[in-house]
């Protein structure tokens, strides 16, 4: 019995090896605590800017304004994705991995639909004079986008898209003066905790 054994017990750990190494193979493991923590930050910075632009309004706001909305978050969104990239690039560089990888072309392709969404939908409310509800639209998309990345990732990464779907669900629901606090909230203080939370366990 026990010259059988001994081979079995060595198939096993052979089998266990092998499910580890395809299972980090197809994980999405550079991440950084500290991007989070940055973008939650420039987020904050958004949300205090466009505070600025328009005021107390709830409704109503002048073209030179909306261009200037548009200006800052697209700001916002260039430092967010400049953040994301050369933080998990500085982590590779520390637990020996590529950034730029096949696997990370599939996360690009998994979160363009959400990003997408969002775009067509902002054309849309800005159009029939719904601007200042477009938040939870950009939260439920964004949260959509997080959550097909979290199939290629770690589990907070799905926590953190599927808290940004009910945020986004319930924002829709909230009066317009409601709204953009709940950016502040969720772009901003989601993605701190996230950070948090991920440095801790992954480092920054």
């Amino acid at each position: 019995m026990s010259t059988l054994s001994a081979p079995l017990e060595e198939a096993r750990e052979n089998l266990r090896v092998i499910r580890q190494t395809m299972e980090r193979s197809t994980k999405y493991s550079t991440l950084s605590g500290l991007s989070g923590v940055l973008i939650g930050l420039t987020a904050i910075i958004g949300v205090a800017v466009t505070r600025v632009i328009i005021g107390a309004r709830q409704a109503g706001i002048a073209q030179a304004q909306l261009i200037q909305m548009a200006t800052v978050w697209a700001i916002v969104l260039a430092a967010a994705v400049a953040i994301e990239f050369l933080a998990n690039k500085r982590r590779a560089r520390q637990v020996g991995k590529h950034v730029v990888s096949p696997l990370g072309a599939h996360i690009i392709l998994a979160a363009l639909p959400g990003f997408v969404a969002a775009a067509v939908l902002t054309a849309f409310f800005v159009a029939h004079g719904l601007l200042f509800s477009v938040w939870g639209v950009w939260m439920l998309s964004y949260g959509l986008a997080i959550c097909a990345v979290g199939l290629f990732s770690v589990k907070p990464v799905s926590i953190l898209g599927g808290a940004f779907v009910l945020a986004g669900a319930v924002t829709l629901l909230l009066p317009p003066s409601a709204q953009l606090p709940m950016m502040a909230l969720t772009f901003g203080g989601f993605h701190i905790v996230y950070g948090i939370l991920m440095a801790r366990k992954h480092g920054w």
